[in-house]
């Protein structure tokens, strides 16, 4: 099953190799954006300080000397360039959710549709469909994943508090259950995060693949990862196998990178690489839902 959803995604990505293109241009517009919207901040920081820049060397002393009266000297440059960069991850996240809504509406519609074609209008119809849906489950899920978190983490503190009290000072039993409570918490902190990553993975597909609401894609998620665990292990596989692609791919390139002129074009084909690698995975988790789930589109297309 697995091995065959894998197959099938490499086969819908082929299929669909203008995604790439689509999603290789969102990362670079973000790389422009960020000089774009830093670059700004950047320019009104140099002409703001630009009596100090024959003292530059001295900055970094000076910060570390007195950070509290290098912030307050320099508080608009810093808010400034806080506003800047948020406002760049605004519209990088932004712009990230509506080309992931336009891509996985796409790669949805060709795996139950076996005589699906790429359109670009089919592309942003998708995305504008799936858009908002995207943002709020996004939202909430990260919302709930980081609030368990720090449940987690103050639940680690206060135990770590309780042991202190409950022991001596420096005793080796303090030390021994303050490193059993220390590496408890980062385990099981670790393992969430992970798990409520791959859930949010899992959501985004079902919610696109079934087309339901927030609430209903969040229960459905929940419901498919209990009955279905072993879907966990198929993400580790992609996971695992990204890593082993990109570990040749960065062996392969560390011998074009010594050449200077070869940068801009190195660049270029990382982003088209990462892009391809990025359809891949979402590809096969599609046709990994749909083959495990049963989608009725999909039976009634590969049944002819």
């Amino acid at each position: 099953m697995m091995i065959e959803s894998i197959k099938e995604g490499l086969a819908l990505a082929n299929k669909n190799l203008q995604l790439v293109i689509i999603r290789a241009s969102v990362s670079i517009i973000n790389v422009a954006s960020l000089f774009i919207f830093l670059g700004f901040s950047v320019i009104v920081a140099i002409t703001y300080l630009g009596f100090d820049l024959a003292q530059a060397k001295d900055l970094l002393p000076f910060l570390v000397r007195n950070p509290f009266e290098f912030v307050s000297r320099y508080l608009g440059i810093i808010i400034l360039l806080c506003i800047s960069l948020m406002f760049y991850l605004t519209f990088a996240s932004l712009l990230y959710i509506y080309s992931l809504g336009g891509t996985l509406g796409v790669l949805k519609g060709s795996a139950v549709n076996i005589q699906y074609k790429f359109r670009f209008s089919s592309f942003f119809k998708e995305a504008n469909t799936h858009f908002s849906r995207l943002l709020w489950l996004v939202s909430l899920v990260l919302l709930g994943v980081t609030a368990i978190f720090l449940v987690f983490l103050i639940m680690g503190l206060i135990t770590v508090a309780v042991v202190q009290i409950i022991t001596d000072s420096g005793s080796t039993l303090e030390i021994f259950f303050n490193s059993f409570a220390l590496l408890t918490t980062v385990i099981f902190s670790i393992t969430f995060i992970l798990t409520g990553f791959i859930f949010t993975v899992y959501s985004l597909v079902i919610l696109v693949t079934d087309g339901k609401g927030i609430r209903e894609s969040i229960g459905g998620t929940y419901n498919f990862l209990r009955q279905h665990p072993q879907a966990l292990l198929f993400y580790v596989i992609l996971f695992i196998a990204i890593i082993g692609a990109n570990t040749v791919y960065y062996g392969i390139q560390v011998s074009f990178a010594v050449i200077p002129v070869m940068a801009p074009f190195i660049y270029l084909f990382n982003a088209f690489f990462q892009s391809y690698l990025s359809i891949i995975v979402w590809s096969s988790l599609i046709a990994y839902y749909v083959k495990v789930s049963d989608y009725p589109v999909y039976l009634s297309n590969y049944e002819i």
